[in-house]
């Protein structure tokens, strides 16, 4: 009967020791993701440090790919090594990043969904606009800390589709915010060439800012001149276009713009629509840009732009006189000096 208790007893220890075993597991387990969001107000500068930089080397260097499979339309594409980094990336997704900002980074490191599962393109296939991509290895300052905002610095290396007037490394901000549901997460990353996306110009950048051949004083001045309205805030560039894109104001150079519907497309494009709506009318009777320039880059990009080495002011009509003095009118109601902060 000893016998039988003692043996009864060793098994109730070792179904405990199981238990424990497991329950410590599970909880190593667990800890491969760090929650900084377990009832945290407020997050300390190391936190958030760790947070961002976890998240972005993870994205960067530590999602194994497998072998090379065909992606859309003959693309190079590798789906995820491990089921694991699928789930990890989820867990990044739900809990510490904002989907705006979720979908910059995922454009950022080429990660995309594709047919049965994550993966990486091996080449421009995805987010081909971001043109500078966090340095995972670099250094992470905190700038600036609000109640419910942590600004970043951090290092951004430069991609190769860029020119050589472009520096290999620029310093950008990474911000994290304190959501409603009590949750930090990276809400807005802003870098001054991706910026660009944030004004909707996304894949047209290259319409006005020509990355092999302008600089990076050059964007600064773009922007100071064209991306702000009077209250210092950031306004969407976006041309309006028609298909196939031929001219903002299609009219403007054969009736008055009061009797168009072009009269009421005029009060609602931005500084930089205005302004191109102006040059279009010069630009038809072939006016010469200066090389790399917003105008060079935007018409030569048109089919039915052609240099005239004697265009003049004199060839234009009454008719497109009088229609410059309307744009030119709407443009000086938008022509508020701003500043650029770098």
């Amino acid at each position: 009967m000893r016998n039988k208790n003692l043996y009864i007893f060793s098994v109730i220890l070792l179904i405990i020791g199981l238990c424990c075993g497991c329950r410590t597991n599970l909880h190593v387990k667990e800890e491969k993701f760090i929650d900084y969001n377990a009832g945290v107000e407020i997050l300390s500068d190391e936190e958030a440090i760790k947070l961002v930089k976890e998240i972005i080397a993870f994205m960067d260097t530590g999602i194994e790919t497998g072998e090379d499979v065909e992606g859309f339309d003959g693309e190079r594409f590798a789906y995820f090594k491990n089921k694991e980094d699928e789930n990890k990336l989820e867990i990044y997704q739900r809990n510490y990043i904002k989907d705006t900002a979720y979908k910059y980074l995922t454009g950022m490191y080429k990660i995309v969904r594709f047919r049965s599962g994550m993966g990486k393109a091996k080449n421009e296939f995805s987010g081909g606009y971001i043109r500078y991509r966090l340095d995972s290895a670099g250094n992470f300052n905190i700038l600036s800390k609000k109640d419910k905002e942590i600004c970043i610095e951090a290092v951004f290396n430069k991609d190769s589709s860029l020119g050589d007037g472009m520096p290999d490394t620029d310093k950008g901000q990474i911000f994290i915010t304190l959501c409603d549901d009590n949750k930090w997460r990276i809400s807005k990353i802003s870098q001054w060439y991706d910026d660009l996306v944030f004004y909707e110009l996304e894949e047209y950048i290259d319409e006005f800012f020509d990355s092999k051949n302008n600089v990076k004083e050059d964007y600064e001045a773009f922007i100071k001149e064209y991306g702000y309205d009077k209250n210092g805030n950031k306004i969407p560039m976006q041309m309006l276009r028609y298909s196939p894109k031929a001219a903002i104001l299609s009219s403007s150079s054969f009736d008055v713009l009061e009797h168009l519907y072009d009269s009421y497309v005029l009060d609602i494009l931005s500084k930089l629509a205005t302004y191109i709506a102006c040059e279009e009318i010069y630009a038809r009777h072939g006016k010469i840009y200066p090389k790399y320039s917003i105008e060079y880059n935007y018409f030569n990009g048109l089919d039915w732009y052609k240099e005239n080495q004697k265009f003049s002011e004199d060839d234009l009509s009454d008719i497109e006189k009088h229609n410059l003095d309307i744009i030119k009118a709407h443009l000086e109601e938008l022509a508020v000096l701003m500043y650029w902060s770098v």
